[in-house]
This record gives C-alpha cells, structure tokens and sequence, in this order.
C-alpha cells in the first residue's frame, strides 16, 4: 500500500525536505532517495518511514479504506498545538503534586 510516490506527497503535505524524513525516520538521506525512486530498501527502512509520518500526524489511506474515491491516499490527524500540549503537560504535573495522603 505505502509507495514511494505517498512517501513524496508526505513529505510535501509536511513541508519536510527528504533530509528532515531521514533524521525523523533516524535513517540516512540515501535511504530516503532509493525509496523514492522506486529502489528496493530494506522493510524495517520503510517501517520506520512510516512510523516518522504517523508521529507527524500523517494518516494513510488503504485502498478500499475510509477516502472520496476508495482509493490509495492520505490525510492528516488532529493533532494539538505545542502550546495546548504543554499545558495539558502542566496540568498532569500540578495533578500529580496534589495527592493527598489519607
């Protein structure tokens, strides 16, 4: 289903050139450019590709899967601003320095 020409159009929807893929995927550039142009790579390269997206908010698509026209694809996953992240952080913290002993 993951194909080199999602892996492009990824990183184009996260604005990530394909060095920043390769330090978020901790893999090396050369990695990333065989990948796209349709190289073979090893599968734990493209898991790990993967695995970069779906921390990013990227959502693939299967075909058949939940999309307008049932085919291949993807699409981003809410995901909260750093602002709204480090405060619900701040909160857990405060909430977990007021247990109250019994």
């Amino acid at each position: 289903m993951f194909s080199p020409a999602l892996c492009r159009a990824a990183r184009g929807l996260l604005g990530w050139s394909a060095d920043d893929l390769a330090s978020a995927a901790q893999l090396g550039v050369s990695t990333i450019w065989r990948f796209e142009g349709d190289s073979p790579v090893r599968s734990s390269s493209v898991q790990a590709i993967l695995t970069a997206f779906e921390g990013a908010g990227i959502e693939f698509i299967a075909a058949g899967g939940q999309s307008l026209d049932g085919g291949p694809g993807l699409r981003t996953t809410p995901m909260d601003e750093p602002e709204v992240v480090a405060a619900k952080e701040a909160v857990e913290i405060e909430l977990d320095n007021d247990e109250v002993e019994v």
